[in-house]
């Protein structure tokens, strides 16, 4: 079953760095690089919109190891599918960081919705 609808929809599923919760993140200037991000269909269908913040842990790589919703959408299917495609599909660059890896980070995932409202 398709989980996301792509045609015809003014849906964003879109991610804006916000300021780190740590003075290391801060420090590093760690930002998403790639963000690839489910949208459930049942929460599009639903006119569900809101935005997720993360708190993300990230391993020398870039990779996010972990992943907590520190602030919720208010629609549970956007927080599981924010935590779950940050933990799968995205990349951070950590290039600039000079200190020990994991460190953490926190994220702002923002679904929109206008074709359902």
């Amino acid at each position: 079953m398709n989980t996301s609808l792509t045609t015809g929809l003014a849906i964003l599923a879109a991610t804006l760095a916000i300021p780190a919760t740590t003075a290391y993140s801060a420090a590093c200037g760690m930002r998403v690089i790639h963000s690839d991000t489910d949208f459930p269909e049942r929460a599009q269908l639903r006119g569900q919109k809101g935005t997720v913040y993360l708190n993300v842990t990230l391993d020398a790589n870039g990779r996010a190891t972990g992943a907590e919703v520190e602030r919720s959408s208010g629609h549970l299917l956007l927080d599981l599918a924010a935590k779950r495609s940050v933990l799968k599909n995205w990349q951070f660059d950590v290039s600039h960081c000079d200190h020990a890896l994991p460190a953490s980070h926190q994220v702002a995932v923002e679904y929109r919705n206008e074709e359902y409202e």
